[in-house]
């Protein structure tokens, strides 16, 4: 249960923590970069973290963090339906070998919702209400691909607000075979005037 009161970077810290915890592995490996700091830059704030002596975050304030994290829209939009997937739009900065490991460890991350709500609700309930939000969530994302596809065929081929890839393609390539005739006529002009023709 989360406290009321909690700030938003203890939010964070506390969830980042109870992920590595639940993922095996994940506080090992960061443990050789205990001391190390990592910024999660949202642009209108900023969360700095420290990693302690067990591999958890800890928060901790720093003037050169020695890793960045900034999301991105493609992340904050893909967030909600392919979680961790959605961190390789994350935008990453700062030691190549530190930001290596948190990619390997963001990877695995991986939430164990049934073992979160089973003191809540059960076992068996907290099995059934899993496989629920994962059927929904199934769905909410098929809708959307499917509301997405239908969007962009009605654009293209009906509304004809968008050029198809076929189209684009044609007109590129017959862009390039104009820009070729012009570069030779102007070298042709060129020896005209020069009197070599």
């Amino acid at each position: 249960m989360i406290p009321l009161g909690l700030s938003t970077s203890s939010l964070i810290e506390r969830s980042l923590n109870h992920l590595l915890l639940q993922s095996p592995g994940a506080t090992e490996a960061l443990l050789r970069h205990a001391g190390c700091s990592v910024r999660f830059d949202l642009t209108l704030k900023q969360f700095d973290f420290r990693i302690a002596d067990d591999g958890c975050f800890s928060e901790s304030i720093t003037d050169t963090p020695d890793a960045v994290i900034r999301p991105t829209p493609a992340l904050l939009t893909r967030l909600p339906f392919f979680g961790r997937e959605a961190l390789r739009h994350a935008e990453y900065s700062g030691d190549p070998a530190l930001l290596a490991t948190l990619d390997r460890v963001f990877k695995q991350l991986n939430w164990d919702v049934e073992a979160d709500l089973a003191p809540l609700v059960g076992d068996m309930a907290a099995h059934r209400l899993h496989a629920l939000g994962r059927e929904m969530l199934a769905g909410v994302t098929q809708a959307v691909s499917a509301l997405s596809h239908n969007a962009s065929e009605y654009l293209v081929e009906e509304a004809e607000l968008m050029a198809r890839t076929v189209d684009v393609t044609r007109f590129n390539r017959d862009v390039d075979v104009l820009d070729d005739d012009v570069a030779r006529l102007d070298a042709r002009l060129r020896l005209l005037e020069a009197g070599d023709i």
